[in-house]
């Protein structure tokens, strides 16, 4: 008898069981290759790819991202592009798309976009970066989403410019990397900075691998500007220049776009804590914001898989869940479904630094969803800790774009036509009707 039931067991197994270990081991099987282009020599990029890595990991451990009923294992790849380097971008983005068969580029930053969109174009490859040159806003290219980027990222830049009015700022001066992206953020800051009152004195602009930055602030100290600007200065840069700025006698407020946790440490030991007392710059940490328990327990998911919790990589990764909110609503894969579920999208998409959305961009006519508005914080440096100070809205940064980069008119026609997008569930401090002042 006993043997009999042996018999059936292993019967039971090779019919039953079997075939279902066999199906399963075939859902492993089905892979969603994601990649990005990152710098690796930066710590921005560094900490994208251990978000993505995470991010990836997460899925895998319940058996892969169940999407339209199936199990896909996420295989994500950071690729090292550089910061601003073209031949390092594309051969980084060639090596993603033509050799390892990437369909999904997301989260990109540093890369040359003119570089990328004549890779990813002609391939049907769906590219979610930053995008700081127009070239990405061509009615032709319909493949790359500006989901990282800063267009509409002027009610960030408008607020923090009138508090610095409100110290008695009337004169102000951006200093760059002259690059392409330096001085594409360049003209972004000046529109602001003109909105919000303020009379721009001419740009500076110094070479990207400048390591000596004394006849940059000697300059930046002749021009006797009330205050300075240095928006796309990343990295070591800031350290340099900064110092360089102490050095030569400096003494009015600054903005530092790019003050990352590692970068403040450097300046505090570098200039003292006094130098920077007071100064305001973006704030890319969510924790004390972030209420959302989704959010929350990712960040601690985070930490515990990295032993800390770092915040350079925050703000860049908002791309990612711009994308899962794709995947997630069209339970698709396919790359035109994707496109066109978020080049038509109707809604903002909650991100570790607050809300970003997705608006068309009729002055470049381009109808569809294909630029994003960050939901942002804004920091402000106390005895050398930076903190934070107060949010910038969604709706805040698209009005005040449209507003400040003087586009009000074809806007109107665009809402005319289509209807007035619906924003988060936020503060704001601008309305429509602040667009007719």
């Amino acid at each position: 008898m006993s043997k009999l039931r042996e018999k059936l067991v292993i019967a039971v197994l090779v019919l039953v069981v079997f075939p279902m270990f066999m199906v399963r081991q075939a859902e492993a099987e089905k892979v969603l290759k994601i990649g990005s282009i990152v710098p690796l020599s930066q710590k921005t990029g560094i900490e994208m790819q251990r978000w993505l890595k995470l991010f990836a990991k997460i899925y895998n451990e319940q058996g892969g991202w169940l999407i339209g009923g199936e199990r896909y294992r996420v295989e994500y790849t950071a690729y090292d592009g550089g910061v601003g380097d073209a031949a390092k971008a594309r051969i980084a983005t060639e090596r993603a798309i033509l050799q390892d068969g990437v369909k999904f580029l997301v989260c990109n930053w540093g890369d040359v976009d003119t570089q990328t969109i004549t890779i990813t174009e002609p391939n049907k490859v769906l590219a979610l970066g930053a995008g700081l040159n127009d070239a990405t806003m061509e009615p032709s290219i319909n493949y790359y989403i500006r989901a990282n980027s800063v267009f509409f990222g002027r009610g960030l830049t408008y607020v923090i410019q009138k508090d610095y009015m409100k110290r008695g700022c009337k004169t102000d001066t951006i200093v760059d990397p002259d690059t392409e992206n330096g001085r594409y953020g360049t003209k972004l800051y000046r529109t602001s900075a003109k909105m919000a009152g303020l009379k721009v004195l001419p740009d500076i602009f110094f070479d990207a691998h400048t390591v000596d930055f004394s006849p940059i602030a000697t300059k930046i100290k002749q021009s006797n500007s009330d205050m300075i600007e240095l928006p796309f200065v990343t990295g070591d840069q800031v350290t340099n220049l900064l110092a360089a700025l102490k050095d030569a006698g400096w003494k009015g407020p600054l903005y530092a776009g790019n003050m990352d946790p590692v970068v403040l440490q450097n300046l505090v030991i570098r200039v003292g804590k006094e130098f920077l007392e007071n100064l305001e710059t973006v704030f890319f940490d969510p924790r004390g914001i972030q209420k959302d328990p989704g959010m929350l327990e990712l960040m601690d998911r985070y930490t515990k898989e990295y032993g800390e919790f770092r915040t350079e990589g925050c703000m860049w990764i908002g791309a990612w869940f711009i994308f899962r909110d794709a995947v997630e609503n069209t339970q698709s894969t396919d790359v035109e479904v994707l496109r066109k579920y978020l080049q038509n999208s109707k809604h903002g998409v909650r991100t570790l630094d607050g809300y970003s959305q997705l608006f068309a961009r009729p002055d470049k006519e381009k109808y569809r969803t294909v630029d994003v508005a960050p939901g942002h914080g804004v920091g402000i440096i106390k005895d050398g800790k930076l903190t934070a100070l107060k949010t910038v809205s969604v709706k805040d940064q698209y009005l005040a774009t449209i507003r400040c980069m003087d586009m009000v008119d074809v806007y109107q026609k665009y809402w005319d036509k289509y209807g007035k997008p619906v924003f988060p569930n936020e503060p704001s401090v601008l309305d429509y009707e602040d667009l007719k002042r």
